[in-house]
Order: structure tokens, then sequence, then C-alpha cells
């Protein structure tokens, strides 16, 4: 597969940057496609980040996890998608009647602006879990595995484009749904640096696994040199 090809599988997280920061590295990376917005740099920038963004012609990854009463969820969502992301994240485990709500509410705000409408994905567990917090601290009685397996059905049958889960379980989740089911995977990591991450994995074993995109961060953007960096991330998942 062609370098320009498989940019489409990086979405390069820029939280931890201001405006100014991200600009000038998205100056570096121009025929990356993808980028990631977070609570951190949006709630620093506001909405205007995103104008600024898609007038240097990236696809945006609005990673805000929206997690409330299904009202207030279809509310942002209706409000995000007027701003032309082409991607919202949301808590599966907000509940199937607010996934729905927020699906429905996407493709109305969408439609009021006549742009198409953005995709939708689901939050399984976050991967700054490790298998002993997430039962100790949230006192569950089954594995990380089965619950991100039944946050990832409820996302399916809610009508959600895909899930956001950790690469860990793509090859499991993958079993049961197809392409056309997005599996956004962070918890990507080149080298041993975990981060704040627990469960982890390189590039080209994620994507064999069968995810169908890559968050990554700070593995490019910390880089003493994030070209060679991306670059060499791209040479890894040539021959996936």
């Amino acid at each position: 597969m062609q370098i320009e090809n498989l940019q489409e599988k990086i979405i390069l997280a820029i939280d931890g940057l201001d405006l100014k920061e991200a600009v000038f590295l998205l100056n570096k990376f121009q025929k990356l496609k993808w980028i990631k917005v977070g609570l951190e740099l949006f709630t620093k920038e506001g909405p205007q980040a995103i104008k600024v963004f898609k007038d240097m012609d990236k696809n945006i990854f609005l990673d805000l996890k929206f997690h409330d009463i299904p009202n207030t969820m279809k509310s942002a969502c209706y409000e995000a998608s007027k701003l032309e992301v082409d991607m919202i994240s949301v808590h599966a485990s907000a509940g199937i009647n607010a996934l729905r709500a927020s699906k429905l509410a996407s493709l109305e705000g969408a439609n009021e602006i006549n742009k198409k409408a953005p995709e939708l994905i689901g939050v399984t567990v976050l991967t700054s879990f490790s298998s002993e917090i997430f039962k100790r601290e949230l006192n569950r009685q089954t594995s990380i595995e089965e619950n991100v397996l039944r946050l990832a059905k409820l996302s399916y049958d809610a009508g959600l484009d895909g899930c956001v889960c950790s690469p860990f379980e793509v090859q499991n989740i993958r079993k049961y749904y197809k392409n056309n089911f997005k599996l956004i995977t962070p918890g990507i990591r080149i080298d041993k640096n975990k981060h704040d991450q627990s469960r982890v994995m390189t590039p080209y074993d994620a994507l064999s696994n069968g995810a169908s995109q890559l968050v990554i961060g700070r593995s490019i953007t910390q880089s003493k040199n994030p070209n060679q960096t991306l670059l060499d991330i791209l040479n890894s998942i040539r021959n996936i």
C-alpha cells in the first residue's frame, strides 16, 4: 500500500498543544488527513479551533466522549455535528437510548447545514484501565474484555458507526463485526513508554488484529523528529 493511503490509518492526537503549536505541527504533515481534538485542546481553544483545522483540509475526530442523560447527549451531538467534524465520540455506557438519540441528532445537525454527517463512535473501556484497577476501583465482576464486547454490541445495536477499544480487544470484536463497523484504537506505542496507558500495542499488531484506524499522539508530537517518527510508523505498517 502506498504511503499516502496508509496515512488514512493514522489519527494524530494533538492534545497537549495549543492552537498555534498544533497548526505549526500540522503544517509539517501536509498529507496526514486525520487529527483528534480532545477535551484539553477544545476547552483551551474552543470551537474556533475546529474551523482552523477544517480550513487546513483535515478530517477531525472530536473526542469529547459525551456521557450524560439522553437529552443532553442528543443536544451535544446535534451542536457538534454543526461544527462539520467528521467523527464524534460518546460513551457507550450511557445506554442504548442515549446512543440512538445521539446518532439521530448528529444526522439532523449535519443535514441542517447540508454537510455529510459525522461518524458516531462509542467508547467502550478506557485504555488507561488495567484489569486489576478495572475490577478494584469499578467493582466489576466481569473482565475488561467481556465489558468491551458488551459495549461494542450496544454501540452496534444503537446504529453507531464503530467503537473505541484497546488493540487487545480488536481481534475478538472483529469475530462479530466486519469492517463496516469501525474499530478505533488508542493505546498505540512504538516504544516501551506506555505514558498513562495500560493496554498498548504496536501499530503493526493493532492493524493486523483488525483495527480500522490508530490514534497516535505523544509518540509523534513529543518526538525529536516528528516527521521521521511518522514515516517510521507508516513504513512499519506498509505490509498490512
